[in-house]
């Protein structure tokens, strides 16, 4: 849900939420106080969304208009989401400062409906998203707080990238939080800082020292510890807060605490402490928990349209037992932390996750959702739910979300019967030749080596290896090995055979100064009406 706050209005931090962040806080404030953008990097539970939110609380009495957006690993699939979540509630007050092409196609990708998409209207809608930032900046500072960036829709993240390029000079300021595991993935900053200002401070935040978690502790109430209990649950913890109050909640409700000495009496791992928790509540909460869990973004009103009726309270109880975030200003259900969601989703049985995607396939509300749900409910063979999901790719890449399509093209193969058409071979390579598409040319390459194993089609064997010869990339040696392969498989036809050596001569001259994007061979896909070769499945910007 959007959050706007005017500056009049007061937000001020809570210090006593943030331990241990002194020297961090000092180089972000320094950023944010001259007009720059900051984004906060660190693995999970270390507490980026705490700094996050005590910065923005921060921030927010000097900016005119807070807009925020917070993904989940469940929605990134979904396009627009995020840029649903920013502008969604104040797109109507600037409509009519967009000229009417860019409101148009803003409105189209914000509800979901009519006919604009990234590839047909992209220059009118990434226009429109950057208009409507300056016309929210003319009437006074903004501030975009954008939480869990990793899981920021592709969609979403490409049109604020190409509006945070441009905003120079424009008293708007980025806020964000991201994911990283490792200390390489927090320099990749092109995939990290692709929603951001090209001058973004990235700030990472680091674990707790032993002193800082002791305070934590306290500070939540868990007293009495004793030094080497406070040592062993550090180093447990490896200074994660997140982990190291799991731990101190599992001390503190063992009836039989350990001895000096002795091992903690509790898992080590996150998902064991979860679980523990899980056992508190009842079957039935248990299973509207699972149903918010595989949904992509779970609110009250659509738990009741999935059949969970007494979701109030089984979700108040979760609460409690601090499953669930409490969010006083939106109507979403968020776990305390997504490892809590994907705890819960990875101890359910089969039959318990097909029953609650069955329960969402009907209840929710967009249609690539809907036939993602109807694939994870459905088991074997299904030309129907093949054709679904086969629609609900095509209308994600339509949306400018290739990504999306991947998952969606090999679940419609899985469920795709063979002598179908198309059959199962041809939707691994559509979603091949997504995943070029979207720069997976790691997937891209494995589905096309998986459907070489087994296929024995000309065309589909053909088709595989210029999907690999695509994702070799400048790899030689590599694409000197495909295509005799290639050329073995074409055989006699001759569709087959200039398809290959058409891409063999676009390869023996890749930087010719006469190329242009039209000369890039395209990738063909078997005519469902005959044996020659279709319309381009996809056109690609040359190397």
């Amino acid at each position: 849900m959007t959050v706007r706050r005017d500056f009049q209005e007061p937000a001020r931090p809570r210090p006593d939420l943030v331990i241990g962040r002194e020297e961090l806080f000092t180089g972000a404030r320094e950023q944010l106080s001259g007009g720059g953008s900051v984004l906060v990097h660190g693995p999970a539970g270390i507490g980026k969304s705490t700094v996050l939110r005590a910065l923005a609380a921060e921030c927010a009495e000097s900016a005119r208009t807070v807009l925020r957006c917070s993904s989940t690993e469940s929605e990134s699939h979904l396009p627009f989401l995020a840029l649903a979540d920013l502008l969604g509630l104040v797109v109507d007050e600037i409509a009519d400062r967009l000229p009417p092409p860019q409101r148009t196609a803003l409105e189209s990708a914000l509800t979901g409906r009519g006919e604009s998409t990234l590839q047909r209207d992209g220059l009118a809608l990434r226009l429109a998203v950057l208009s409507a930032f300056r016309a929210l900046a003319a009437r006074g500072p903004v501030l975009i707080v954008a939480d869990d960036l990793q899981w920021l829709d592709p969609a979403s993240a490409e049109l604020l990238g190409f509006a945070a390029r441009r905003l120079g000079g424009m008293p708007v300021r980025m806020l964000c939080a991201v994911r990283t595991d490792t200390e390489p993935q927090a320099q990749e900053h092109d995939g990290y800082l692709r929603a951001s200002p090209p001058d973004t401070l990235a700030v990472r935040v680091a674990p707790l020292s032993r002193t800082h978690v002791t305070e934590l502790l306290g500070r939540r109430g868990y007293t009495g510890l004793s030094r080497s209990t406070v040592r062993d649950i550090h180093r447990t913890s490896g200074g994660n807060p997140l982990f190291a109050l799991e731990l101190g909640r599992a001390l503190a409700e063992s009836p039989t605490p350990p001895s000096p000495g002795e091992p903690l009496p509790v898992p080590t791992s996150l998902r064991a402490l979860v679980l523990s928790r899980l056992e508190m509540l009842s079957p039935e909460a248990r299973r509207t928990l699972l149903v918010a869990s595989a949904g992509a973004r779970p609110t009250l009103a659509l738990l009741h349209a999935a059949g969970r009726l007494n979701a109030e309270a089984e979700t108040a109880s979760a609460a409690e037992l601090g499953l669930l975030a409490t969010e006083r200003e939106s109507p979403g259900i968020r776990f305390a932390h997504p490892l809590v969601s994907a705890a819960l989703y990875a101890e359910a049985g089969a039959q318990e996750r097909r029953a609650a995607h069955a329960a969402l396939s009907g209840a929710a509300s967009d249609p690539i959702e809907r036939a993602r749900h109807l694939a994870l409910s459905t088991t074997g063979t299904d030309p129907a739910v093949a054709a679904r999901l086969g629609e609900a790719a095509t209308a994600a890449r339509d949306r400018g979300a290739p990504s999306v399509a991947v998952g969606l093209g090999l679940l419609a193969a899985r469920h795709t019967p063979a002598g179908a058409r198309p059959g199962p071979d041809e939707r691994r390579l559509q979603a091949a030749e997504d995943a070029l598409t979207a720069g997976e040319t790691d997937l891209a390459r494995d589905i096309a080596r998986q459907v070489l194993a087994r296929a024995t089609a000309p065309a589909d064997r053909v088709r595989a290896w210029m999907v690999v010869v695509d994702s070799a990339g400048q790899a030689m040696a590599e694409i000197d090995a495909v295509f005799p392969q290639a050329l073995a498989d074409a055989g006699d036809d001759p569709g087959l055979v200039a398809l290959v050596r058409y891409q063999l001569a676009w390869r023996a001259h890749p930087s010719s100064p006469l190329c242009t994007d039209s000369c890039r061979p395209p990738c063909w896909r078997q005519s469902s009406d005959d044996d020659a070769p279709d319309s381009p499945a996809r056109d690609r910007p040359a190397k």
